[in-house]
């Protein structure tokens, strides 16, 4: 925020009280606090490789190909912890300095497209986040991809992260999805600065870039396998006790067991989404501990399966039968439905948790 422009969020600040100030403070820290994903060395040699191929020198004449670039794919379902495993291995990585920092000329950019990705929409998108000011832009796939290529070079940088890259599967017309392919195409075999691309994405990704097998062929795919209750309660219960100290909670540990399944569940088996119901419960706790009186006891100002109740009914509004918090067979219980309704997907397309036995290998 430049020293021209107000802070927006300076006139919300003013509306709450000190100590919801303070909670919000500690959710801060809460939502902050980062779990390594188990797949995040894994993308990280991925990313390292990428680089040291970038760096090779080979003899153009025997290997006509060799300044062209690669890619690798992330893929997972949603709220598997995607994004925020690559922002902080991106973060954490030598090989880019301030990244997501403005005008830090960090070699590598993250675009999320907006919505349906057509040519346009992507060219936009890469150019803002390229700090470039948005021109009349070419309905050529050619000219397009020359354009995004000179104001990378512009800026040094060599590496595009296209995150939600399940958006370019998108446009109703599949001349425009071809576009796009072309477009990212030409990115990585250009001859005067070609650039590496990590997509991150849904499983539907997938699909769009079978439908090139050239561009197919130039990425390496990673799978971020979703969690089970055979394999992963123990740090789901890690989870929970750390959130908690880190917002000076206490938690049993018979809760802690009871919770983890049924946590995992509610998440929809995803790292991410299980991650987001321990942060949310953790603030549903904070609002009533504020509302006890300061005299009360420290056993009822606990974490309880309770705050994760309605941290979970808040979130999807459902009644207390479809609450896997709350309901005694909470395996049946459809962790995608909201409201009185259902959405296209449901429990039975979940993994059993009684006969997982292993994550499936990424």
């Amino acid at each position: 925020m430049s020293d021209m422009q107000d802070d927006p969020r300076d006139h919300f600040r003013k509306i709450f009280s000190a100590q919801d100030l303070q909670r919000i403070e500690v959710m801060q820290r809460v939502r902050g606090t980062y779990f390594r994903h188990p797949m995040h060395d894994c993308v990280v040699e991925y990313v390292d490789d990428l680089l040291a191929l970038m760096i090779e020198q080979r003899d153009r004449d025997a290997d006509p190909g060799s300044h062209e670039h690669r890619g690798i794919a992330v893929i997972g379902e949603p709220r598997a912890g995607k994004t925020t495993m690559l922002r902080r291995v991106f973060k954490g990585h030598p090989a880019f300095p301030g990244y997501g920092e403005k005008g830090s000329r960090c070699p590598l950019v993250t675009v999320i497209p907006q919505g349906a990705c057509t040519l346009k929409r992507f060219t936009i998108d890469a150019l803002r986040e390229l700090g470039m000011p948005v021109q009349q832009i070419p309905r050529d796939e050619d000219q397009v991809a020359h354009m995004v290529r000179d104001h990378m070079c512009l800026m040094g940088v060599k590496v595009m992260h296209i995150d939600e890259a399940h958006h370019i599967t998108q446009p109703a017309n599949a001349t425009q999805i071809k576009k796009i392919i072309n477009v990212f195409k030409c990115l990585m075999i250009d001859e005067e600065w070609p650039v590496s691309l990590i997509f991150s994405g849904i499983p539907e990704l997938i699909g769009a870039l079978q439908k090139d097998q050239q561009l197919c062929d130039r990425f390496k795919f990673v799978r971020l396998a979703g969690l089970t209750t055979a394999t992963d309660a123990k740090s789901i219960r890690q989870t929970i006790r750390q959130l908690a100290g880190v917002a000076e909670l206490a938690i049993s540990t018979e809760h802690t067991e009871a919770l983890a399944p049924r946590l995992i569940h509610a998440g929809c088996y995803q790292l991410g989404r299980s991650i987001e119901y321990v942060q949310d419960a953790i603030e549903v706790r904070l609002k009533r501990n504020a509302r006890l009186p300061a005299d009360a006891a420290s056993a009822l100002r606990a974490l309880i399966p309770d705050d994760f109740a309605q941290a979970y009914a808040r979130s999807r509004g459902v009644e207390a039968a479809d609450n896997p918090f709350i309901a005694v067979d909470w395996e049946a219980t459809d962790p995608f439905q909201t409201l009185d309704g259902s959405e296209d997907r449901h429990v039975s397309d979940l993994p059993k948790p009684k006969r997982a036995t292993s994550r499936k290998k990424g």
